[in-house]
């Protein structure tokens, strides 16, 4: 069973507690098998790791709420909201490329199943691919964690990122982020910007 960093949960909770209240937090909850409810009630630990069936769950959740775009605004906060916890690890990553290069890396940092790789980097924009990695196949699950990572490209250096998520199969699903000087603009794409925009102020 593939495993999730609980660092990941908490910062879930905290986002959509501040976004939308104890209600859909709730019904979050009552998705949930016995045993991921205990570690629910329980109170996620940071440092642990849990089922990440719970964080598929999550998505579910959000689909059957919110739009593709509402899903990813949600991806957008959490990424805020762990960023200001780690913004001294994160003012050394100089650009998008440097950025990138550390995709591997930061994908086992909170999980320990499947693999990434950078399939394709140019100048303003690039293509990440996860592989076999089936619950990451879930509905919303790629949208959710693009808007985190999008907003880290942002936070990089990045200017005007847009990203629009895909899933091939259940065991490969991609991800093609644009920043400038990358101007298209094509159907499909959410932007960093326009999320931010739309959050409560902190």
């Amino acid at each position: 069973m593939p495993l999730l960093r609980g660092l990941a949960l908490v910062n879930d909770l905290v986002v959509l507690r501040q976004l939308y209240g104890d209600g859909l937090v709730r019904r979050f909850a009552e998705r949930l098998t016995p045993a991921q409810r205990r570690d629910f009630d329980e109170g996620f630990l940071p440092g642990r790791w849990y089922d990440e069936d719970i964080q598929a769950r999550l998505c579910l959740c959000l689909r059957d709420e919110l739009d593709d775009f509402g899903v990813f605004r949600v991806g957008v906060a959490i990424g805020h909201h762990h960023a200001t916890r780690v913004q001294r690890f994160l003012a050394r990553i100089a650009g998008p490329r440097r950025l990138l290069q550390r995709a591997t890396g930061l994908w086992h940092y909170w999980r320990d199943g499947g693999r990434t790789a950078v399939e394709r980097y140019q100048e303003g924009s690039a293509v990440v691919a996860v592989y076999d990695h089936p619950l990451f196949a879930t509905p919303g699950y790629a949208t959710l964690y693009g808007g985190a990572c999008a907003f880290l490209v942002s936070i990089a250096g990045g200017r005007d990122v847009r990203l629009r998520a895909e899933v091939v199969s259940p065991a490969h699903v991609f991800a093609e982020v644009r920043w400038l000087p990358d101007r298209r603009q094509e159907p499909g794409f959410h932007s960093v910007d326009q999320a931010l925009r739309s959050l409560p102020p902190p």
